[in-house]
């Protein structure tokens, strides 16, 4: 590392007049590197520290280390040849998975084998949510919900949601309320699956529903920080990510950001995403599928068919109730909307993922295990489901549940 950091810094050194003169002439990149490698000194080699206006956020952690900033052409050639740096990419767009404005339906389905009988009609709220009688529903363990934020005073929260990371420092909580309605299906009190179970707000989506490659980045960095900090207290239990976010296609480093979140044991919940086509054509999704620790999850409807714009393939492990999900509503603390799509389907998985390492502590430190239970589970349903137009073949068409029935 020390031979490879000095010919970046005589690299440099060589160039500097006219990398002094292009400093304008600038890009935003994402700098993943290695978790041995020298945040501090790779900057320091750039001319740039932490506080410099062009570096928009460090990450260390015990997974990977990093950098987002503003870097010449000529600078990202020479990251790209240092020891250490796993990828180097120009910043990306990112939004909530795309949704459409139209009950907790979905927990009748989750809890039951047989398809749900409409109770007046799917945005209502006559349906039954049935758990073992013994589970304590997430008690202990820490959602981290990466989206637009969490709506903290809605009555659906009682407390159990904090701030955790704002890439946007000056706003706080949320505006956009797409954060807020996943928050709500994984844990709130009368339409979340893992009903005892901690949120914590990792805000990387400004309030206009849109965000980057960087404010995601960070996002991740805090999560395995705040992890390793979680898991030393008597308390823990397990930590589960739900993300209900997508770009528009696929990024390595994204997908290698995200493995290393279940390589690091916390339990992954992804949106396959919302253009009808192949999961694996955009990150995250791409990064789920057999063979990985991470749960990527397309939509169903309450009819039991797949959700006509859900994405679906071969990277899809299992799918869960994702059209017309009442949840919480930002306009007010005892406010719900109805909102349809792979954003409102994860999080039914994040709170199951929730309910079952909850129950069975032997699961928490362990995503594949958990893994292999719940779509273990959607196994005994196969064949409950009926494909969309849009199908793409190779993935598993089974449905996420509990198992209580």
């Amino acid at each position: 590392m020390k031979a490879a950091l000095t010919f970046l810094l005589a690299a440099l050194t060589s160039a500097a007049p006219s990398l002094l003169l292009r400093r304008q002439d600038t890009k935003e990149y994402d700098v993943l590197a290695a978790p041995t490698a020298d945040v501090a000194a790779l900057l320091e080699s750039l001319g740039l520290s932490p506080a410099n206006d062009g570096v928009f956020a460090t990450f260390d952690n015990a997974r990977f280390r990093g950098f987002s900033g503003a870097v010449t052409e000529d600078e990202v050639e020479v990251l790209r040849a240092a020891e250490g740096v796993l990828s180097v990419r120009e910043v990306a767009q990112i939004a909530p998975a795309a949704s459409r404005q139209d009950a907790p339906w979905g927990l009748q389905r989750v809890s039951q084998e047989g398809r749900v009988g409409v109770v007046g009609s799917a945005t209502g709220r006559g349906y039954t949510y049935t758990w073992n009688d013994t589970s304590v529903l997430g008690d202990g363990v820490d959602i981290y919900v990466i989206d637009s934020g969490i709506y903290l005073e809605h009555d659906e929260f009682g407390g159990r949601a904090v701030l955790g990371f704002n890439y946007y420092s000056d706003k706080p909580g949320d505006v956009f309320g797409h954060g807020s309605h996943c928050a709500g299906t994984a844990a709130g009190e009368t339409v979340g699956v893992a009903t005892n179970a901690n949120l914590i707000d990792v805000k990387t989506i400004a309030d206009d529903g849109l965000g980057s490659s960087s404010g995601f980045f960070a996002g991740l960095d805090w999560i395995l920080q705040s992890h390793a900090n979680r898991s030393t207290k008597p308390d823990f239990v397990a930590s589960i990510v739900s993300m209900s976010i997508s770009f528009s296609s696929v990024l390595d480093n994204v997908d290698t950001a995200v493995t290393e979140l279940a390589a690091g044991g916390i339990h992954v919940s992804i949106a396959a995403g919302n253009t009808y086509d192949d999961a694996c054509t955009h990150s995250p999704s791409s990064a789920g599928g057999p063979g990985t620790d991470l749960l990527v999850v397309g939509a169903s409807t309450i009819n039991d068919t797949i959700l006509w714009f859900s994405s679906t393939g071969p990277c899809v492990d299992v799918y869960a109730p994702g059209a017309e999900v009442v949840s919480a509503a930002v306009s007010g603390p005892s406010a719900y909307v109805s909102d349809s799509g792979t954003s409102m389907a994860a999080p039914h998985v994040a709170g199951l993922l929730a309910y079952f390492v909850g129950d069975e502590k032997a699961l928490g430190g362990s995503p594949s295990a958990a893994k292999e239970k719940l779509v273990g589970i959607a196994r005994g349903r196969e064949g409950v489901l009926t494909v969309s137009a849009n199908f793409v073949e190779g993935g598993e068409v089974v449905l996420a549940g509990n198992g209580v029935a």
